[in-house]
């Protein structure tokens, strides 16, 4: 199942807790369909959250805040290496370094998301090794979902998991667009760029992309989840120009020609699958969509019910797929708190909607409940009067979309809150 099963809620023993402040939760975070207020419009399209232009941080909205949120992604990054997905956990996750990488690009901080990036590259599956191979699968240019700190995987772990691989390249085309060498680096015998090409590989293979241009989420979980198939197929556009530019046009063809099929499921939507809150705006994430689309995206995501007061709720299928009463209790709980790396994720959405008006609301109100480590609880029950009661530790990724957040907001509106 792969991150479908990532969250957190905590103990039960706050089981109680929560039960008691369900029914007001129910009561304050209704859909917001019927919200009659117009939305404040962007003056010009949103830059994509990949390729915003480097601002020191101070020059942000809340540059406190997003100070806060840096010394936080700096304490999950020993120097010159990894970054660590939780703080006193020793397990690296691919795809939430990646995350952290384009954050770290876009407020000047090429260095350490290199460090990072590198790092990943280093435990990246390679043809040559004896466990590349696995019935008549190849896993070469992809992770397993898991890594100790040494690099070798977590003991039964998977591998392939595809949004890794997008989230990957995305990264590393980031980074590409401050420091061009970068593609030259090598790790081994290997540049960074034939390490794209070999990643680019693996997501173009029968394995992971189907006839309909549907990506699955690994070789042995072949279902497509929207928001997956958004970085994967953006991963692919921009491993092509990165191949281009390096001189491999074979290679850079390959993969624009995934891409467009990737792009063009998504839009017909067919066959896909919402697995979680953000695969109802999958598009709009990533500067996929027209500002139409994108407020359509927003539309279903609302009538599905998942827009509550504070932001998105931490909604995932397992609710409907429980195999006994109190795994279906634990998800329940689960879906009654707010996810912040959805939310962030929704606000960012909603800038690409033309609705500055809703990513300012999400903006103050997470700023005002960010802890003091600069980190953000995994899920939170809001209440009236700023009441609120968070679950689940931090991570990096969630911290990483904030800080996404509010370079994209200032990059869309100036700085200073609103």
């Amino acid at each position: 199942m792969g991150r479908k099963t990532r969250r957190r809620v905590g103990t039960l023993g706050l089981l109680a807790l929560i039960v008691g402040l369900a029914g007001v939760y129910h009561v304050l975070s209704g859909p917001r369909a019927s919200e009659s207020r117009p939305p404040a419009s962007v003056a010009r399209p949103a830059v994509p959250i990949y390729a915003l232009p480097p601002r020191s941080p101070g020059d942000l909205r809340n540059p406190r805040a997003v100070a806060r949120a840096l010394q936080f992604l700096a304490e999950m990054q020993p120097e010159g290496t990894y970054v660590l997905s939780i703080q006193e956990r020793p397990v690296v996750v691919p795809m939430d370094v990646a995350h952290a990488a384009i954050a770290l690009v876009s407020v000047n901080r090429v260095a350490a998301a290199e460090s990072a990036m590198t790092w990943l590259f280093g435990t990246m599956v390679q043809p040559d090794n004896p466990e590349a191979f696995s019935n008549g699968i190849d896993y070469s240019g992809s992770w397993y979902d898991a890594l100790r700190t040494d690099g070798a995987p977590v003991t039964a772990s998977p591998r392939g998991r595809g949004e890794a691989v997008g989230m990957a390249l995305i990264a590393t085309y980031s980074i590409y667009r401050q420091d061009q060498s970068y593609l030259t680096r090598h790790i081994g015998d290997a540049r960074i760029v034939d390490l794209v090409r070999l990643a680019s590989d693996y997501l173009t293979r029968p394995s992971m992309q189907a006839d309909d241009g549907r990506f699955y989420h690994s070789p042995v979980y072949r279902v497509s989840f929207n928001e997956e198939c958004a970085r994967m197929a953006l991963g692919l556009q921009l491993a092509s120009r990165m191949l281009r530019t390096a001189g491999d046009v074979a290679a850079a063809d390959r993969a624009a020609a995934a891409a467009s099929r990737g792009l063009e499921s998504l839009d017909t939507g067919r066959n896909m699958s919402q697995g979680m809150a953000y695969d109802f705006y999958a598009r709009s994430i990533w500067g996929l969509a027209s500002v139409e689309e994108a407020r359509n995206e927003i539309a279903q995501l609302k009538q599905a019910g998942l827009v509550a007061a504070g932001g998105v709720k931490n909604w995932d299928w397992q609710l409907t797929m429980a195999s006994s009463p109190l795994v279906w209790l634990r998800w329940w709980m689960q879906a009654q708190t707010i996810a912040p790396s959805q939310t962030f994720d929704y606000a960012i959405a909603s800038v690409s909607a033309g609705d500055v008006e809703t990513a300012l609301s999400i903006e103050k109100t997470w700023v005002s409940v960010q802890r003091s480590d600069g980190g953000f609880d995994d899920g939170v029950v809001f209440g009236p009067g700023g009441l609120h009661v968070g679950f689940g530790e931090p991570t990096s990724y969630a911290v990483a979309r904030f800080i996404l957040l509010e370079h994209l907001l200032t990059d869309v509106i100036g700085s200073g809150p609103g």
